[in-house]
């Protein structure tokens, strides 16, 4: 079901794997197509494929969620969500938003940036800066 590689420090697990339990690891956590965790994911740096269920929290200071992903929360330093995903609440310090996502509430330190329409609930941040249009936003 997954891999690690303790030499580079990275935890890898297989498309269309289910993981029953809570995850923690000291390193990446790279994760497949149609990946299923019961449990919380705790890793410093959590990179999700597209069509990913967390039922749990995910806590890293990096995360990449591939689009069409669903999550209950994240507490992250930085987040990257791709499109189409579905998700409860984000705790971050920057958190940049792709088109047609779907989020109760995101808060950040610094900044959100969101590309595209999505439907967002509460935000709360320094700086909001949004796109009508998919692909813009600071680089």
């Amino acid at each position: 079901m997954f891999m690690v590689d303790r030499e580079r420090s990275v935890a890898i697990v297989r498309n269309g794997g289910v993981v029953t339990r809570h995850l923690r690891f000291d390193g990446k956590i790279l994760a497949g197509l149609r990946v299923i965790f019961w449990g919380n994911i705790e890793a410093k740096d959590v990179y999700l494929g597209k069509g990913c269920v967390v039922m749990g929290r995910i806590t890293c200071d990096r995360a990449v969620i591939g689009a069409c992903t669903r999550f209950n929360e994240i507490f992250a330093d930085e987040v990257l969500i791709q499109g189409r995903c579905l998700g409860r609440y984000v705790k971050a310090r920057n958190v940049h938003i792709a088109e047609g996502c779907m989020i109760g509430e995101v808060e950040a330190d610094e900044k959100i940036v969101i590309d595209g329409n999505s439907k967002l609930g509460k935000l709360n941040a320094k700086k909001i800066l949004a796109s009508s249009e998919g692909g813009g936003g600071e680089t």
